[in-house]
């Protein structure tokens, strides 16, 4: 073989080597940034699921928010666990009134007793406000929301926290979940 060759051939060997390490970084650091979302994502439902338990402990209805708001009937985005539960307690507590659903990504989503309408798809009815109870890409719902939905947006997170701020209930510290005992 020629010098010229053997020069070639070992340099495409070092591109590929290099272009084959990029690629493998690449797919490394999607995945990674994929379960970092996964686990904060994780992190902000169980946080949002304790102060939802403090919050039935306490006996605060959230009827109180909208009271306290002006807001007389709410609609629901998201029509998971969080919204449901939101919508369920709304009818039990017979203040606010909850007018329907709306669901962003699974569009197939129904209710037992109310309208689900698809955002994006269908006309939003009138309600006094929209309340995003989906967890995953908050953001964007609220961005899609905003532009289809006239009246107020509003987001669970806050309204679970200016509740547990007004009966002056301690979110979560960090406390150690270990089931081991102390030392």
């Amino acid at each position: 073989m020629k010098k010229s060759s053997i020069c070639a051939l070992l340099l495409g060997a070092a591109l590929g080597s290099v272009s084959g390490g990029m690629l493998v970084k690449k797919l490394w650091l999607e995945k990674y940034h994929k379960q970092k979302e996964k686990l904060a994502a994780a992190g902000q439902e169980r946080e949002l699921l304790y102060n939802l338990l403090k919050l039935k402990q306490n006996r605060v209805l959230f009827s109180e928010y909208f009271t306290a708001h002006g807001m007389q009937t709410v609609a629901v985005l998201g029509m998971g666990r969080e919204g449901r539960y939101l919508l369920d307690e709304l009818a039990k507590e017979k203040g606010a009134v909850p007018v329907y659903g709306v669901e962003a990504d699974y569009l197939g989503s129904v209710h037992e007793t109310l309208t689900v309408y698809r955002l994006g798809e269908d006309a939003l009815p009138s309600a006094d406000c929209l309340v995003v109870c989906d967890l995953n890409r908050t953001e964007d719902k609220i961005v899609r929301a905003e532009r289809e939905f006239p009246a107020e947006v509003l987001v669970l997170e806050d309204i679970v926290h200016w509740l547990m701020e007004k009966h002056k209930i301690r979110t979560w510290q960090g406390q150690s979940t270990s089931l081991r005992s102390a030392k």
